[in-house]
């Protein structure tokens, strides 16, 4: 895939960098061999597919990767081909072994991500935040290779997740042609969140993207991702992610130095 990047920060233990990839079409890529250790945070809702041995994981807007040097893999984009991410190469073993990792971030966490890129960005800060950032996905639970209908149904609420209209749990369970409740149990079984709660982050993931790419609409924002009222999103994206809207807004903007 076709990236542009640019440093954030350079210093003894590790370099960041703000990726912007461009997928396309829909096949594997050729493979790639990681250089380096590297920490990949997404900061925007692009989805792909990576292959790595036999096995296959979809990585969404929520999905943090650790790579270990050498490690050998593949890359398949997925609905929204543009994706930007911040990357963190680093000389030592992040999780103590090669193979890759996949973990799910909070809202509260993805929040960080944005706000230490934006720091960075604006020289108002070192880059602490993102040491432990890098540090915490220690005992983040890691994600095992997801197949079958609980794969399809996370790739169909990613594909979904910022259009007004939400799929109801019978929608859902239809299209993967499974009883509501075997779907339900199933899903947070395999990625330790019900199918509510990852629709929600994946909407407070998209509401972050917005704002910093700029949009100060927060009544829109409210209304493209399905929330009955701003009060209403502002509500849940200030129990999840722990700032206002508005401070978030603030932080996270074009411009914004924290």
């Amino acid at each position: 895939m076709p990236q542009e990047r640019t440093l954030l920060y350079t210093g003894r233990e590790f370099e960041v960098e703000h990726v912007h990839s461009h997928g396309h079409g829909h096949e594997w890529s050729e493979p790639y061999v990681m250089a380096s250790q590297r920490v990949i945070f997404p900061i925007s809702r692009a989805m792909l597919d990576v292959r790595f041995g036999r096995n296959t994981w979809l990585v969404d807007g929520l999905t943090a990767i650790s790579f270990g040097d050498a490690a050998v893999y593949q890359l398949r984009p997925g609905a929204h081909a543009e994706r930007r991410s911040v990357v963190v190469s680093r000389d030592h073993l992040v999780f103590g072994h090669s193979e890759p990792a996949f973990c799910f971030l909070s809202p509260k966490s993805l929040y960080r991500v944005h706000a230490a890129q934006q720091q960075l960005r604006s020289g108002s800060g070192d880059a602490s935040s993102i040491a432990s950032l890098v540090g915490e996905l220690r005992s983040t639970r890691r994600l095992a290779p997801l197949t079958g209908p609980v794969a399809s149904v996370r790739r169909l609420l990613a594909e979904t997740a910022d259009r007004h209209a939400e799929l109801s749990l019978h929608e859902i369970a239809d299209a993967v042609s499974r009883s509501p409740f075997h779907m339900a149990r199933s899903f947070r079984k395999q990625t330790g969140l019900s199918l509510h709660q990852y629709r929600q982050h994946l909407r407070l993931a998209a509401a972050l993207e917005r704002l910093v790419d700029g949009d100060r609409d927060l009544a829109g924002i409210a209304h493209d991702l399905g929330y009955c009222s701003q009060s209403h999103l502002g509500a849940v994206f200030k129990q999840e992610v722990g700032v206002t809207l508005g401070e978030a807004r603030r932080t996270l903007g074009p411009g914004a130095r924290i």
